[in-house]
């Protein structure tokens, strides 16, 4: 499904309230504050996605590159130290993804209420 496709859905399931509405801008901008989590203090936890952690795990192993070859002076060879900032890449980007899921799930089920 193409963007144009997905947003062309999203405005069919969710359409706009009518024009004649009587809320003011004022209170819908509140109200859009609120559903954001800026009201209750809790920021909105995102979906975890693998792009993401692989993204923070690139900064990273590019980062500790840097800090093995140049400041550390490891005395290894170069591509020792990209074995090993690669090794720190899979490493983080596995780490980081499952601490996105378990902080969502556990939103999730902070969201969803005490059950009983």
């Amino acid at each position: 499904m193409s963007k144009k496709e997905k947003r062309r859905a999203a405005r069919q399931a969710f359409p706009k309230a009518k024009s004649g509405s009587t809320t003011s801008a004022r209170q819908s901008s509140r109200s859009r504050g609120a559903r954001r989590g800026g009201a209750s203090g809790s920021p909105q936890v995102r979906v975890p996605t693998l792009r993401r952690a692989a993204i923070q795990g690139a900064i990273l192993a590019v980062l500790y590159f840097v800090v093995i070859q140049w400041l550390w002076k490891s005395g290894a060879p170069t591509v020792a130290n990209l074995v090993f900032a690669a090794g720190g890449f899979i490493l983080y980007t596995g780490v980081a993804y499952g601490i996105d899921v378990f902080k969502y799930r556990r939103a999730l089920r902070k969201a969803k209420g005490p059950s009983k």
